[in-house]
C-alpha cells in the first residue's frame, strides 16, 4: 500500500488566461488596438467605472460620469444617450506586448 503525497495538499490549479480574468460564457472579450478588453454584461454601472457602448453600430469605451458617458470622442449626454447603449463594464484590459525581432 502506497503512502500518500504530502505534496497533494499544495497542488494549485493551473492558471489561465479564463481564470486569471474571470471570463464566463457571459463575458465578451473584444480587440483593441493595444490587445483585449473583456466586459461584462450583468456588472453594475456606477460612476468612475469602464464601460463598453454601442453607439449606433460603433463599439466604444467610455468611463461612466454624473449623467452621461466620457469617450475618446467626446461627452455623450442628453438626448445623445438614446443612441448609446451599455454592453458591460469593462473588468480587465490586456495589452498585447511587442514581438521581438528575429
Amino acid at each position: 500500500m502506497a503512502f500518500p503525497s504530502p505534496a497533494i495538499d499544495y497542488v494549485e490549479a493551473r492558471l489561465t488566461p479564463e481564470s486569471l480574468m474571470h471570463v464566463t460564457q457571459s463575458s465578451i472579450i473584444i480587440p483593441t488596438d493595444e490587445g483585449y478588453a473583456v466586459a461584462e454584461p450583468g456588472y453594475k454601472v456606477t460612476k468612475g467605472r469602464t464601460v463598453l457602448l454601442d453607439v449606433n453600430g460603433k463599439l466604444m469605451f467610455a468611463e461612466v460620469g454624473h449623467g452621461g458617458f466620457k469617450t475618446n470622442d467626446g461627452i455623450i449626454e442628453g438626448d445623445a444617450l438614446d443612441d448609446a447603449r451599455v454592453l458591460g463594464v469593462v473588468t480587465f484590459m490586456v495589452k498585447e506586448l511587442p514581438r521581438g525581432e528575429g
